[in-house]
């Protein structure tokens, strides 16, 4: 779901959106694009709430209806909220890649307090992993 302030923001902690405003951004491996996921982080327990803890070389999962793919984490990036949306290397379409985004909550953030940062995972899809299981 888009916000009044354009960015994403799923219904739910426990839910995943994703940007199928994006042309050729659609999982699989035919993609034309990069897919892009959002989910929130919390105090609480939330869907993305260990992106931070991702590092290069880490796998994540999507379910598709031809089955699972498994992208490898190329690299994590703590970005200003306006600076993500403008950055090149996060809006360029580049086929099979998977960039995951949350909120940036550091230790001792005060949930009370609007974020400013957005936590972002950049992956590519491992061709050699697909439908094998990650």
């Amino acid at each position: 779901m888009i916000d009044k302030r354009g960015g994403f923001d799923p219904p739910a902690l426990s839910t995943i959106a994703w940007d199928t405003t994006i042309p050729g951004g659609l999982a699989g491996t035919d993609s034309t694009n990069t897919v892009y996921l959002y989910g929130h982080s919390w105090v609480d327990a939330a869907v993305f709430n260990g992106l931070k803890e991702m590092k290069a070389g880490d796998v994540a999962a999507v379910d598709t209806a031809s089955g699972t793919l498994c992208y490898a984490a190329q690299k994590t990036l703590t970005l200003d909220k306006a600076e993500y949306k403008s950055n090149d290397e996060l809006t360029n379409a580049i086929p099979n890649r998977l960039v995951l985004v949350s909120c940036y909550r550091p230790v001792g953030y005060d949930p009370n307090s609007a974020t400013v940062k957005n936590i972002i995972v950049v992956l590519q899809l491992d061709q050699n992993t697909t439908n094998s299981g990650c």
